[in-house]
């Protein structure tokens, strides 16, 4: 797995999919959610945060380049992070609606 701009990556545990994740690739049977750190200043090592979802297999490997869901960036690891344990719930529970709020931002 190859991370490229990434300085700091957080992967929470993986998340068996459910049958009706209509969402999931073939062959991809978990999702992955990390929290990604993006250097913004290098002297004060001050980072900003995003929080994406991956398909993934049972043994965690992914694609770095398909994401399914990456949030917009938080300045506050710990704002990124609930944002994380939100999203957690929702994946677990089989509800996608958070990316049609993504599709209407963008």
């Amino acid at each position: 797995m190859h991370l490229p701009n990434y300085y700091d990556f957080y992967q929470k545990c993986l998340i068996p999919a459910n049958e009706t994740d209509s969402f999931l690739p073939a062959g991809q049977t978990h999702w992955l959610i990390a929290l990604e750190g993006q250097l913004k200043e290098q002297e004060k090592e001050y980072y900003l945060w995003r929080v994406t979802l991956y398909p993934s297999n049972s043994e965690g490997c992914f694609s770095w380049n398909k994401a399914l869901y990456s949030s917009s960036l938080y300045e506050c690891i710990h704002k990124a992070f609930e944002h994380a344990k939100e999203l957690e719930v929702n994946v677990k529970d089989s509800q996608f609606n958070f990316l049609k709020r993504q599709e209407k931002i963008s």
